[in-house]
């Protein structure tokens, strides 16, 4: 049945045309310092002028940086956790759904990692939210993972294909309208993950990376696998020209372009 709520608010995050996503994630200044988000309010309007469709950020930056989104959408994280608390894998919810809406957000999203030991804490809270997003036609982007987290492993592939898959399957089944999770290392591992999934998965972007071709390496392997779009944002604002990685981004998440024609518009 149609949820008419949550349907307009996907859809201000999507390329009409291509069915696919740019959203770029600037919701790390709670975890430690970065220059690039002291005012990035600039730093937004580009990259929005860029091409992007939306922008992933807490209530406190989407309220100073708004009024630069032009047409994009925005998302609020609804979790969270001080770089200078302690260095484990639990997210707290720190903001309401209702608030969310309230604020102009068209989708939510909690980060949860899943198989661990905190899953009957977990989950009870993962599916709070959840049932919320239902009952007010609010968009969830499900930002799941397996346990251990980046610091345990690399991210380019530390988990079996299997733990990834049921973690997105669990995400699905308990209510997400939308997948972000890390890619997995390889088209033919993500393709597998993308398919046990009944919703549409946009690939996360993980540490900055110092090569701009692997980076969008990694983005058209996710696409090629069935991904419907991107969630990348260290590798994209902290880049030597972020509108420039957003027009290449862009030319391959929404026009499937190859990596040696998107490039081009970097030079």
């Amino acid at each position: 049945m149609l949820d008419l709520g949550k349907t307009l608010r996907i859809q201000k995050l999507f390329n009409p045309n291509s069915g696919t996503s740019v959203i770029i994630p600037m919701d790390h200044a709670v975890e430690g310092y970065y220059p690039e988000l002291e005012d990035p309010r600039n730093l937004v309007a580009e990259m929005s002028a860029a091409g992007a469709n939306g922008f992933l950020m807490r209530r406190g930056l989407a309220k100073l940086a708004g009024e630069c989104f032009g047409g994009a959408g925005w998302i609020q994280r609804v979790t969270g956790r001080s770089g200078t608390g302690p260095k484990d894998n639990q997210q707290l919810v720190v903001a309401s759904v209702e608030q969310a809406l309230h604020n102009g957000a068209d989708a939510v999203a909690p980060t949860i990692f899943l198989g661990g030991d905190l899953d009957d804490q977990v989950l009870p809270l993962f599916g709070q939210i959840s049932d919320k997003c239902s009952e007010i036609g609010m968009p969830l982007l499900g930002e799941v993972f397996p346990a251990g987290g980046p610091d345990s492993a690399p991210y380019d592939g530390p988990y079996s294909i299997d733990d990834m898959r049921v973690v997105v399957r669990t995400a699905c089944e308990e209510g997400c309208d939308l997948i972000k999770t890390w890619y997995s290392g390889s088209t033919e591992s993500f393709g597998k993950i993308v398919a046990y999934s009944t919703v549409p998965v946009l690939v996360a972007g993980g540490p900055k990376a110092e090569n701009e071709r692997n980076v969008l390496e990694m983005i058209k392997g996710a696409m090629d696998a069935g991904a419907k779009g991107t969630t990348f944002g260290r590798k994209i604002w902290q880049s030597r020209n972020p509108a420039a990685m957003v027009r290449a981004v862009c030319m391959i998440v929404h026009e499937g372009a190859d990596v040696t024609t998107a490039m081009k518009a970097l030079n």
